[in-house]
């Protein structure tokens, strides 16, 4: 192979482009049936980043033999291939999985010994440095009792030794810590979590260094797993696990995600660096020590969430310990990026735009907090209403391949702001099309993969450029465009109220009413969104005429807002016009546990629905009370006539109509109903006269006509 082919390839291993570098291997090893050892080498780099040690083995082993002794290769590949079988044999828990006869461990240690041997011959010095699999967790803590017993279970089965700095809690941190068996070392703060972190790793024993925070915890067994087999291979310096930012309890897909070195080898040179947002990378890097991203792995985080901030002023605090630190070092870019950060989530736009501008003028944007830095000073720029500055740098981040979600989804916002919607559109399409080339999503462009590339905000990628999507496409008047898209959050994102409503309205306005239905019978259910939800399902009903379907939202609001008569009244008047009893007398009843005031009307409308469930006695009690309150009005007379003829109080009854009848004597009915209490009390005469009182108010009364003439005839036979 060419010397310049070889020198390209070795130039991406030592930029750890490995996709890169194994597609140029596997061209390279197409063309050459023979390989050079040169190319073989760098075969063998590429093996050991992918975990495939014992295919390694025998190509190292054959160069080592042909007298290869490239000093890099030996100390980034043959040196840590030893230590990797030294993990291996240290570790009882480990299976080993070998083709050979024997014991297993001691072909390992035989594979270890015999590097060793090649590595003196060709006068490698060997580091004295920790080599197996023993894990320490190292934490800093103060006053986190209500945090760190979750913490510590996690981690349960994983670790081999907890040290904990104390840096002055006066709650029961420490206690905490020791119930773990936690080696709790006090000390004061200094202002500097560098230096405290640096304190709890001279008291680490393990051979490789977990570090958490007490609002942190390893998400769930495959993360335990993934540890346990990341210390089998230190060939790697360091690894980068994936950290999901919890920033809203009440929403808990609201998650920021970047990654962090938070497990790495405790070699003698690695050292913590920055009094906030301290790094170990550096270190590492300064020494050559290679870094692999853990898959597979998380780490949850609360402590960005609102309420947590809030609660411990974190921001303020960082905001001092990072105006001291560059007040030392004033060109420190990531810490300016700190600081710009911090300020912007405090909503101080106007104090981070600076700061973000200059951080993304001068740093390299491959690094892995420039995508955020990009997005954020995308973001402030808008918020402080340069919207047409915002595009333009969003413009300069693609130009710098700062290939982000966040930098479209920016983009977009900023085009929405000057009502640029179709501009906006073709930004937002591509969220999702970044989010594939990151590998944060799979080919279907919903799937999220685990561990990808990004850092940033991920409702971005899962939810929010379809809600800005969605929005830009009923802007341009494109709704029957919008729809799968609201479809998608209604359905995928329903425990977010504003979802559902959205889609809601959207089948509402569409005239697919029963759908719409059910979305917000949905939305009832959030305490927030309740009374819109329930007054959009109230009126839906009620203007389509079917005021059955309506009683139960209007019942819900009346609940929500007793102050509200009006809505009471509309409660009533659907029951009504529904012919539902039952549910008139529910709302009469609910009027009267809250205590509000009951009219005559009120008391004679509840004796109605009483009277139509044929419960006649509790009806009668209702038109007793509305007498009482009124004396003179008829229709309570009159109702309570029928209640005692009902019961057969006929002599109560005739007392009842007559009263009634001094009142209202025009009332043809009353005096036919009148008629029937005489009749059933044999009073003849007295029925004739009033049945002829209804004929003479209503002539074609028909009932009135047959009883007369009934009672006329009782009355000849009576007579004779």
């Amino acid at each position: 192979m060419h010397e310049t082919a070889i020198h390209s390839l070795r130039q991406l291993i030592q930029q750890d482009r490995w996709e890169e570098a194994q597609k140029q291997l596997n061209e390279a090893l197409q063309r050459n049936p023979n390989p050079t050892p040169e190319l073989r080498a760098c075969q063998t780099w590429i093996l050991l980043y992918h975990t495939q040690e014992l295919d390694a083995y025998p190509i190292v082993l054959e160069l080592l033999k042909a007298g290869y002794r490239d000093p890099d290769w030996l100390r980034e590949v043959v040196l840590p291939l030893r230590n990797y079988f030294l993990c291996i044999a240290s570790d009882p828990t480990l299976k080993i999985v070998s083709t050979r006869k024997g014991d297993p461990r001691a072909q390992v240690l035989a594979f270890a010994r015999s590097l060793e041997e090649w590595l003196q011959k060709y006068e490698f010095p060997i580091p004295d440095e920790p080599v197996g699999t023993r894990i320490s967790l190292c934490m800093i803590a103060r006053d986190d009792a209500d945090m760190l017993e979750e913490c510590l279970k996690s981690v349960q089965g994983v670790v081999d030794e907890i040290v904990l700095v104390d840096t002055g809690s006066r709650d029961a941190t420490p206690q905490i810590a020791e119930q773990f068996g936690a080696k709790v070392i006090h000390t004061e703060w200094r202002n500097d979590f560098a230096w405290a972190r640096n304190f709890a790793l001279q008291h680490a024993t393990g051979d490789w260094v977990l570090v958490l925070d007490a609002d942190e915890r390893l998400n769930g067994p495959q993360t335990r797993q993934a540890l346990l087999e990341a210390a089998r291979h230190p060939q790697f310096a360091g690894y980068q696990i994936e950290i999901v930012n919890l920033t809203d309890f009440e929403q808990p897909d609201q998650v920021f995600l970047h990654r962090a070195v938070r497990l790495f080898r405790r070699l003698p040179y690695v050292r913590w660096e920055g009094a906030i947002h301290e790094q170990i990378t550096p270190s590492l890097a300064q020494h050559g020590g290679r870094i692999a991203i853990l898959t597979n792995a998380q780490i949850i985080h609360l402590g960005y969430e609102k309420s947590v901030i809030a609660r411990k002023n974190k921001a303020q605090r960082n905001i001092q310990i990072l105006e001291a630190t560059l007040a030392q070092n004033p060109d420190d870019l990531f810490q300016i990026f700190n600081l710009a950060n911090t300020y912007y989530t405090d909503g101080d736009y106007a104090r981070a735009l600076p700061l973000l501008e200059r951080v993304c003028k001068e740093t390299d944007p491959r690094q892995d907090h420039m995508p955020h830095a990009w997005s954020l000073w995308i973001a402030a720029l808008r918020h402080t209403g340069r919207p047409e500055e915002a595009i333009t740098a969003a413009q300069q981040a693609l130009q710098k391949g700062v290939d982000h979600p966040a930098v479209y989804f920016e983009m977009a916002q900023a085009y929405r702001a000057l009502h640029q919607d179709e501009q906006a559109r073709e930004a937002l399409l591509q969220v999702p099309a970044s989010a594939q080339r990151l590998g944060l999503l799979a080919d279907d462009g919903e799937t999220l993969k685990a561990s990808g590339n990004f850092v940033g905000d991920l409702t971005i990628v899962t939810y929010k450029w379809r809600h800005l999507l969605a929005d830009t496409l009923m802007a341009l008047g494109r709704h029957d465009e919008a729809e799968p898209y609201l479809r998608y959050l209604a359905q995928h994102h329903s425990h977010n109220p504003t979802f559902v409503l959205l889609y809601a309205d959207w089948l509402r306005n569409k005239g697919r009413l029963e759908e719409a239905s059910q979305f917000f019978e949905q939305l009832t259910q959030s305490h927030a969104h309740a009374e819109l939800a329930n007054r959009a399902l109230a009126e839906l009903w009620w203007n389509q005429g079917h005021y059955a379907r309506a009683l139960p939202a209007l019942k819900r609001l009346c609940e929500l807002l007793p102050e509200d008569e009006s809505l009471w009244h509309r409660w009533v008047y659907a029951c009504e016009q529904a012919n539902n009893p039952e549910a008139l007398i529910e709302a009469f009843e609910w009027r009267a546990r809250q205590h509000k005031p009951l009219s005559s009307g009120i008391h004679i409308n509840w004796g109605r629905a009483l009277w139509q469930l044929q419960r006649y006695e509790e009806a009668l009690h209702h038109f007793a009370l509305a007498i009482q309150m009124e004396p003179t009005n008829p229709n309570a007379l009159l109702n309570a006539g029928d209640a005692l003829y009902q019961l057969g109080a006929y002599a109560e009854a005739a007392d009842a109509y007559s009263v009634a009848l001094e009142l209202d004597p025009y009332n043809p009915q009353a005096w036919f109903t009148l008629g029937n209490c005489y009749a059933r009390m044999g009073i003849y005469d007295a029925a004739r006269i009033a049945y002829q009182q209804t004929l003479q108010l209503d002539p074609k009364h028909p009932q009135a006509q047959h009883n007369l003439a009934v009672i006329q005839e009782k009355i000849r036979h009576t007579a004779a």
